[in-house]
């Protein structure tokens, strides 16, 4: 292996570029190698700017751009579509996006200040289960209220025949349920291209029972091609392209240089053919130049298929034609208990309890707290008050009671 920077490394090598020879300096040093550097070049991806060479990106490279921790674009809660109505209320974009870095469908999300249930909603909506708390009963039932109302997007899972076909159409691959059984089973996945047509239209249907609706497999999502210097430098695919389309733009090249009586090179052709040229060497130049236009697009659709692809987390696919509820919850809650104070002065009876076993005495207090708080009928504007509650044995806390109807 040759040295990292300097003559002899193998990032020390001279580029030919334009009928110019470019060096590198002991400052810096080719970003590959000498076959690297000759896919860059045959794909455009190399530039000259005075006497240095430039490497050539583009905004569609990558069309996304990384979230830094800097949250400039969330700017409260004033839209309609988010409208602030609490004063502690949270803005939906900002729990959504905190969401979505730390969580993965499927996982709990804890909410211990509950308020208005923002982080529930964007929970149940992402695909989270959820749980969430306050001292409020009145916050408990905002949030509920916030929770049922809503309608959320059906988003496909990856686990699931719709989220499989959704898979394949995307990558262009099968999935192997799709695949007949006579289909050698060492192969996970066939490229569209390579399958019988019988076999390519069967990604309509799977088989049953190949998925499990699995929402911990997340969801499929919508994803953009990441295109880096690497990856074209390693792409062997631009040189059979490139060889290929040299075969007819050379004969064309010689043909326009004969009929011009020029001796120009490939990177010296104008762009736009001359007023005085013959018709000849107008439709060998207007050949040329489409030849050539052909050329680069097959290169780019190569690099676009052989880049990487970054999943857009906050984008899953969705299927518009099912609407989705949140699914079933409970809401719990403890009824009220006796506050004891923290400083040392207490009766001796409650010092003596406090030295006594304690076996039971949590399910009798709450079945004394229950029996004299009764419980609260909201549609009838009555209270249920029972006249005899006693504990029924369970693996849980049970009891069985009796109470009188009103007006006896």
């Amino acid at each position: 292996m040759g040295r990292e920077k300097g003559e002899g490394a193998a990032s020390w090598f001279t580029v030919r570029l334009d009928g110019r020879e470019f060096q590198p300096n002991i400052r810096s040093r080719r970003k590959t190698n000498e076959d690297g550097m000759a896919k860059l070049v045959a794909a455009g991806r190399v530039h000259v700017t005075s006497n240095t060479l430039a490497y050539v990106r583009f905004l569609d490279d990558f069309r996304a751009f990384q979230i830094t921790n800097t949250w400039m674009d969330i700017g409260g809660i004033q839209s309609r579509g988010d409208p602030k109505i609490y004063v502690v209320q949270t803005a939906t974009t900002a729990v959504e996006r905190c969401l979505l870095m730390t969580t993965d469908p499927g996982d709990l999300v804890l909410d211990p200040t509950c308020g208005n249930g923002t982080t529930a909603y964007v929970a149940e909506h992402w695909g989270r289960r959820w749980i969430t708390i306050d001292t409020s009963r009145v916050a408990l039932a905002l949030a509920r209220t916030l929770v049922m109302t809503a309608r959320y997007p059906y988003f496909l899972l990856a686990d699931s025949p719709e989220g499989e076909r959704k898979e394949a159409e995307i990558t262009g691959t099968i999935p192997v349920a799709a695949v007949s059984d006579r289909r050698p089973a060492v192969d996970r996945r066939w490229t569209l291209q390579d399958v019988a047509p019988p076999l390519r239209a069967a990604h309509a249907g799977l088989k049953p029972g190949s998925t499990t609706d699995d929402i911990k497999k997340g969801f499929v999502y919508n994803r953009v091609p990441h295109i880096t210097l690497k990856s074209i430098a390693n792409n062997d695919e631009i040189d059979a392209i490139h060889a290929k389309f040299q075969q007819k733009l050379e004969p064309l090249r010689a043909d326009l240089n004969k009929s011009l009586k020029k001796s120009w090179q490939e990177w010296k052709i104008p762009r736009e053919a001359d007023a005085a040229w013959t018709e000849k060497a107008k439709k060998l130049h207007a050949e040329w130049w489409k030849l050539r236009r052909e050329r680069q697009k097959e290169i780019d659709e190569s690099i676009a298929r052989h880049a990487d692809t970054e999943l857009l987390y906050d984008q899953p696919y969705e299927d518009s034609k099912r609407v989705r509820v949140a699914g079933s919850f409970t809401v719990e809650s403890l009824s009220p208990h006796r506050a004891l104070s923290t400083d040392d002065d207490r009766p001796a009876s409650e010092s003596e309890a406090r030295r006594e076993p304690t076996a039971g005495q949590f399910e009798t207090m709450i079945l004394e707290n229950l029996k004299k708080a009764g419980v609260q009928n909201t549609i009838k504007n009555e209270r249920l008050t029972f006249d005899r509650l006693e504990p029924y044995p369970g693996t849980w806390l049970h009891a069985a009671g009796e109470y009188t109807e009103k007006g006896g």
